[in-house]
């Protein structure tokens, strides 16, 4: 089981680098994913801005939420729980962010990213990060 992070989720489904390549790779070796329910809105947003500032091609942007939308991720939303963890780690790192740790640690999942300073938070919290290389 893994959270998977919007940044994650948009190097798979948009990028031939080496980056979209390793975060595929991570993605198929485990079938569960759990993400807070604003992580597809984050894709969505980013595949926007990136079609705005001409970085994308609006038909692949069509092509990569049609791929979002179908995959299979369970969507966790907001209970007191997980706001509690979240507002826990308002020193560190914003609430959208930290909403992928909470839910990481709640669940005792690995939470993939390409972020540092995400993954820097979540460590001593003692939930594994993983990310893709």
């Amino acid at each position: 089981m893994i959270v998977v992070d919007a940044n994650v989720m948009v190097f798979a489904l948009a990028s031939d680098d080496p980056a979209g390549e390793a975060a595929r790779g991570v993605l198929a070796a485990d079938p569960l994913w759990l993400a807070p329910t604003h992580m597809p809105i984050e894709v969505m947003r980013t595949f926007w801005r990136k079609v705005i500032g001409r970085q994308l091609d609006a038909a692949d942007a069509e092509i990569y939420v049609s791929a979002l939308l179908d995959t299979e991720v369970t969507y966790h939303g907001v209970d007191a729980g997980l706001l509690a963890a979240i507002w826990r780690l308002r020193h560190h790192i914003s609430a959208y962010d930290a909403a992928y740790v909470a839910l990481a640690e709640a669940y005792g999942a690995a939470l993939v990213t390409f972020d540092q300073r995400l993954a820097k938070a979540a460590s001593p919290l003692g939930v594994s990060v993983v990310v893709p290389a």
